[in-house]
């Protein structure tokens, strides 16, 4: 009873230790890493004192088997979370940085994936600050629907809802069916990032080493997702929005002279089907949206566009009852485009799909032919719109001669 009441107490200062490091900047990195290799090797000899006192017990001494030592350790996997201590964090910043291996990285390895070439998975501290970025920055990224289902599984589609009839006293209504007529199916993609560290010297401080990794794996993986999800071909990486077949009713050709007129917008916004209007945001050039939209008036000179600011001051553009998306790079301007090419999507993002298990994988090698050292990120990831029939593509027509 002693031994398992100071495990148990070595298991809250642990979770204290956590909450530390989390909230105070100013801790003392070196005795709270000093404490923790303290409470690690006296929890290592309780537990074998454990273990021998169980043999006793039951009449022999033997080693635990890999399924035991699961169960008697899952109480404490709840409360720690390994890969987020200091120990951890200073033997991945070492790893990133010089390339040096240590056996608290291999263990960590092999609990992930069998492919060969992953070296390290980020530890949990950096792991959580991508998410949170990517959560800040991706307009387009934080409101898809996410998933985590195994790959090249079939989610079936229905393109019909039962009916329901009135019937007279008697008799009952004729039975339907559920019909299926499509399927989608997730693959693997692989999205890559491949930043250079030698700009961040060895002596750096860890939080500033693990904000500058967040920051740039943050960056270039979010840009590449809103990117994917808009135009991405299919073809290694997720179909985009403006490559999915969309109902024909549901693509709008317009001239660069119509684009800013009320009447147009008018009509284009009742083109969503009624059901799907809910939610449904309009995504543009930001360049059309301040010079073709933003000063747009009716017919009584009033502005149709609104420009507020929310509660935390964050800019809230809408424009016809409808959120606005202004986007630079993602959707080119009805000005420059070609004819043809979509300039505005109208459509409700929780309609597209984008599965992965945000597993991002770490790896640092030497490129010979550069003499540089190579840090590299991969995340598992694809994407897909499940409901094509509540978007409408905006496409630039050819001004007639």
């Amino acid at each position: 009873m002693l031994i398992e009441k100071r495990l148990a107490e070595i298991a809250e200062r642990k979770v204290e230790i956590r909450g530390i490091l989390e909230s105070d900047e100013t801790v003392d990195l070196d005795a709270i890493n000093e404490e923790l290799r303290q409470l690690e090797a006296e929890e290592k000899e309780l537990r074998k004192r454990q273990e021998i006192a169980k043999g006793i017990q039951g009449g022999t001494i033997q080693a635990r088997t890999i399924e035991t030592m699961k169960v008697e350790t899952a109480s404490e996997q709840r409360l720690v979370d390994k890969y987020d201590t200091v120990e951890y964090r200073k033997a991945f910043m070492d790893y990133v940085l010089r390339g040096a291996k240590s056996d608290v990285l291999e263990f960590r390895a092999d609990q992930t994936t069998g492919l060969g070439d992953i070296g390290a998975v980020i530890p949990t501290t950096i792991l959580n600050r991508i998410v949170e970025r990517m959560k800040e920055y991706g307009q387009i990224w934080n409101r898809v629907t996410k998933t985590a289902i195994q790959g090249g599984v079939q989610i079936p589609v229905s393109t019909a809802k039962p009916k329901a009839t009135w019937v007279a006293a008697g008799t009952m209504a004729d039975k339907q069916n559920k019909e299926v007529k499509g399927t989608i199916m997730f693959g693997y993609h692989k999205l890559q990032v491949r930043v250079a560290v030698e700009l961040v010297a060895g002596t750096v401080a860890m939080p500033v080493f693990e904000a500058t990794i967040s920051d740039n794996i943050a960056e270039a993986m979010v840009s590449a997702l809103d990117e994917a999800i808009i135009s991405g071909s299919g073809e290694g990486e997720p179909l985009g929005i403006v490559n999915t077949n969309i109902p024909e009713g549901q693509i709008v050709e317009v001239t660069a002279a119509d684009f800013a007129k009320y009447k147009t917008w008018a009509s284009l916004m009742g083109r969503i089907p009624r059901r799907y209007r809910s939610g449904t945001v309009l995504i543009m050039n930001d360049g059309d949206w301040n010079t073709h939209i933003v000063g747009m008036v009716d017919n009584n000179g009033q502005p149709i566009a609104r420009v507020t600011y929310g509660l935390d001051g964050t800019i809230q553009e809408r424009f016809l009852g409808r959120e606005v998306i202004p986007v630079e790079d993602l959707l080119p301007s009805i000005d420059e485009a070609d004819a043809g090419e979509v300039v505005g999507i109208l459509v409700r993002l929780s309609d597209y799909m984008v599965n992965s298990n945000m597993a991002i994988t770490y790896r640092r090698y030497f490129d010979e032919n550069t003499d540089e050292w190579i840090s590299k990120a991969t995340m598992i990831a694809d994407g897909k719109l499940a409901d094509p029939n509540g978007v409408v593509l905006i496409k630039k027509l050819k001004a007639s001669s």
